[in-house]
C-alpha cells in the first residue's frame, strides 16, 4: 500500500492537527477558570402558572420548554 502525500495535503493535516491542539489547550484552560465559581442550589422550586380566576373571556398560548 502506497500513501501519496503533496505539499497541500501535509499543509491540510498540519492546520488540522494545531486547530485541534490549541482548542483542546483552550477548552482545558477554560475548565481551570471555573474553581471561582460557587454552585447554589434551592430547595424552592417554581412552577409553571397554568391557570388565572377571571371573569373575562379570554384564551392565551403558552410553551412550556423547560421539561
Amino acid at each position: 500500500m502506497f500513501f501519496v502525500f503533496s505539499k497541500e495535503k501535509i499543509r491540510t493535516y498540519a492546520v488540522s492537527m494545531i486547530t485541534v491542539i490549541v482548542l483542546f489547550f483552550v477548552a482545558s484552560n477554560f475548565s481551570f477558570s471555573s474553581e471561582k465559581t460557587v454552585e447554589v442550589s434551592s430547595t424552592e422550586k417554581l412552577l409553571p402558572i397554568y391557570n388565572v380566576k377571571t371573569n373575562e373571556k379570554k384564551v392565551a398560548l403558552s410553551m412550556n420548554c423547560a421539561w
